[in-house]
């Protein structure tokens, strides 16, 4: 069996497939294998898979499945003790695979993630973004404020089958967040501080268009997280709370892009109390122009990062 399987989930991806590839065979550490999971593309995807006949093992779905559903399918066919990720519009450094089985030998951890530089479509850096949590118990960190990308991460399949954990096929905005802090929830986790990949962001993306969904996928999730291990909430109540708070904020933002101001502020003004953030966000709300600008493309990755605490930035283009 291979040590890693690589999940590379994709939809009508051709334009940045043979990069995302050529940089999982660049890699350093050579024991690996893909699951291409195709989900029901109609342009030349099935070709350029095709091509690379070793070490890949092609799958297609029927029909187009939500992409919680299909990255399921495709961790069920994975064969190796750990499971990576890298999506159809991304890549990986060189070093990225051997950086982590390296550090993760001899460890009990059940993820390990790290840095990336998310950049625009034509390869120019918008920042650079670094964990900042310790390694080892991180599920309080990570409610509280959660940095797992969905470039870098690893996770022990033995752990998941040991659990029944999956991606949730009723998750179809978040399903990361969903699965990964349930994960945090039964082991260690390790953060490394290295750059490894690079998080193509393109206009409409995914989480661009399905804001709406954050909060409710967000409320799903911490409530299946108390399901699955009774009391949890007893013992990081702090977390918690500043997690829920979070799913409100994310439904002020969607009540704001739809113009209701006003069930917004109530929204916000439920989470004040919480801490100052929220404090200084439901004072946006009651001056838009100020709102609007911080929630804009360019303030939004620069300025909330540093609301929350949870990024370091450069600017530049990819080497």
């Amino acid at each position: 069996m291979p040590k890693v399987s690589v999940i590379m989930n994709c939809y009508n991806g051709e334009e940045y497939l043979r990069e995302a590839i050529d940089s999982v065979y660049a890699q350093t550490f050579d024991d690996w294998e893909i699951i291409f999971w195709d989900n029901a593309s109609t342009d030349q995807t099935p070709v350029i898979a095709a091509s690379y006949r070793e070490r890949l093992r092609y799958f297609r779905s029927s029909t187009m499945l939500t992409l919680g559903a299909a990255r399921r399918q495709a961790v069920e066919q994975a064969a190796g003790e750990w499971v990576a990720f890298l999506d159809c519009d991304d890549y990986w450094y060189p070093e990225k695979l051997e950086t982590q089985i390296s550090a993760l030998a001899g460890t009990d951890h059940v993820l390990c993630y790290a840095g990336i530089r998310e950049i625009e479509p034509d390869g120019t850096i918008i920042r650079e973004v670094i964990p900042h949590h310790f390694s080892g118990n991180a599920l309080e960190q990570l409610l509280q404020q959660f940095d797992v990308n969905m470039v870098t991460p690893m996770l022990r399949l033995a752990v998941l089958k040991r659990f029944g954990l999956n991606f949730d096929e009723n998750i179809t905005a978040s399903e990361e967040y969903n699965l990964f802090v349930r994960l945090a929830a039964k082991g260690s986790v390790l953060s490394l501080p290295n750059i490894l990949g690079a998080w193509r962001i393109s206009p409409g993306s995914l989480t661009d268009r399905q804001i709406a969904k954050w909060s409710i996928e967000r409320y799903y999730t911490l409530d299946q997280l108390k399901r699955e291990n009774p009391g949890i909430d007893r013992l990081y109540p702090a977390a918690f709370r500043e997690a829920y708070a979070r799913g409100d904020y994310y439904k002020a933002r969607y009540l704001m892009s739809e113009g209701r101001v006003a069930e917004a502020r109530k929204v916000m003004a439920g989470i004040a109390a919480v801490n100052f953030r929220y404090r200084l966000l439901l004072f946006g709300l009651y001056v838009p122009s100020f709102w609007g600008i911080i929630h804009g493309n360019f303030l939004k990755r620069r300025v909330l990062p540093r609301i929350f605490g949870y990024t370091s930035v450069n600017s530049g283009r990819v080497k």
